[in-house]
């Protein structure tokens, strides 16, 4: 990962790491439920010291999601599919 700043790359990737942790307890708790709204899990961070606009928030949860489906697709082409 190249960035500008490198300080704010890594507090954002333990930032998506935090929100992917709280994704994965959630939907491991609550199968059938569904997924935490941004504002849900803004008000977790603030629990953990992290304040984040929703729209931040979103953003990230994206990001993740994007992140998620493209090691999917990855890991399909692998299999020889």
């Amino acid at each position: 990962m190249t960035a500008r700043n490198k300080f704010a790359a890594e507090r954002g990737a333990r930032t998506r790491e935090l929100i992917r942790q709280l994704m994965l307890e959630h939907a491991t708790r609550n199968p059938i439920a569904r997924p935490l709204t941004a504002k849900e899990i803004q008000w977790h961070l603030k629990g953990l010291g992290v304040y984040l606009a929703p729209s931040t928030v979103a953003w990230h949860v994206n990001w993740i999601r994007l992140t998620a489906d493209i090691e999917a697709l990855d890991a399909e082409a692998g299999s020889g599919s």
